[in-house]
C-alpha cells in the first residue's frame, strides 16, 4: 500500500468516496505516500479557480466534512476558508507552508486580481503569501506575519488598549514613531516624534503590499509623508516617476 506505484489507483478511490477518515488513511499509507497522494489531488484542481472549485463545493460535488476533505487534497483548507469568509463565518483554518506556496503561485498568475484583492481576501494570511511570493521571485524583503496591521495599533493606542512601551516592543522604534504621530493628530497633539529614512523605508515595503490601500486611501492614511514614501516604493519597484515635494515636515529628518 506505501508503494508509490499505487498513487494513481489511491487517488481513484479517493475521488470514488472508497477511503474513510483522512487520518486513517495517512496511517494506512504513511505520512510521505499520504503527502504524494494530497499533491496528487491537488494538481487535478490547477485549472480550476479558487471560486470555481467553491461553486462546486457548493453544489455538492464533493461532499461533506472529511469526504470533502480528502477529495479536495491541500485545497480543502484554502476553499473552505474562503467558504467561510463569503457566509460570514469567523473559523478560519491554518494553512500549511505548502497551500501558503500554491496561494502565491496563484497570485503571481493572477488569480486574485490586483494585489489589494489579494489582501483583502486573505487578510491574516496575505502576509505570509507576500513573503512566498517574494521567496519565488528572488526579493529578499520579507514581512513580519505577527504584526497586526497599522490601523489595528493606531486605534489600540488611541483607545489605550496597549501602552507606548508594549507598542514599541512589537512594532520597533521606527513604526512606533509613525503610529503614535497618527494618535497625536487624532487627539490634536501637535507635538510628533522623529521619522527616518529607515521608517520611510519601512513604510515603502509595507505599501508595497499594500498595507495602506491604493489611491486617495493611501494619501490620507500616509498623510503628509505620502509622496516620501510613494517615491520610495517607486524607487523599490524600479519605476522611474518621482512626485513632486513642495514643502517637507519638520519632523521628518531624511
Amino acid at each position: 500500500m506505501k508503494n508509490p506505484e499505487n498513487l494513481e489507483k489511491i487517488v481513484e478511490e479517493v475521488e470514488h468516496g472508497k477511503h474513510g477518515r483522512p487520518e486513517s488513511l495517512k496511517k494506512r499509507l504513511g505520512e510521505e505516500t499520504y503527502n504524494k497522494v494530497q499533491e496528487a489531488i491537488t494538481e487535478k484542481f490547477q485549472d480550476k479557480t479558487i471560486k470555481e472549485i467553491i461553486k462546486e463545493v457548493i453544489n455538492g460535488k464533493y461532499g461533506i466534512g472529511e469526504e470533502r476533505q480528502l477529495k479536495l487534497g491541500y485545497m480543502y483548507e484554502i476553499v473552505q476558508n474562503q467558504i467561510n469568509r463569503e457566509y460570514f463565518c469567523n473559523l478560519r483554518r491554518d494553512l500549511t507552508d505548502r497551500q501558503i506556496e500554491i496561494l502565491a503561485e496563484r497570485m503571481i498568475e493572477g488569480e486574485f486580481g490586483y494585489g489589494i484583492e489579494g489582501k483583502e481576501i486573505f487578510e491574516k494570511d496575505y502576509k505570509r503569501i507576500q513573503n512566498k511570493i517574494n521567496e519565488i521571485n528572488g526579493s529578499e524583503i520579507r514581512y513580519n506575519e505577527n504584526l497586526l496591521s497599522i490601523d489595528s495599533y493606531i486605534n489600540k493606542s488611541y483607545t489605550k488598549q496597549i501602552s507606548d512601551e508594549e507598542l514599541e516592543n512589537e512594532v520597533g522604534v521606527h513604526l512606533f514613531a509613525f503610529i503614535k504621530n497618527k494618535v497625536n493628530e487624532m487627539n490634536g497633539d501637535t507635538f510628533r516624534y522623529t521619522i527616518t529614512e529607515e521608517c520611510i523605508d519601512l513604510l515603502a515595503n509595507l505599501t508595497i503590499i499594500f498595507e495602506f490601500g491604493i489611491n486617495k486611501e493611501r494619501e490620507e492614511k500616509l498623510g503628509e509623508l505620502f509622496p516620501f514614501v510613494q517615491n520610495k516604493v517607486n524607487e523599490k519597484l524600479n519605476c522611474k516617476t518621482r512626485l513632486d515635494i513642495l514643502t517637507k515636515p519638520i519632523y521628518l529628518q531624511i
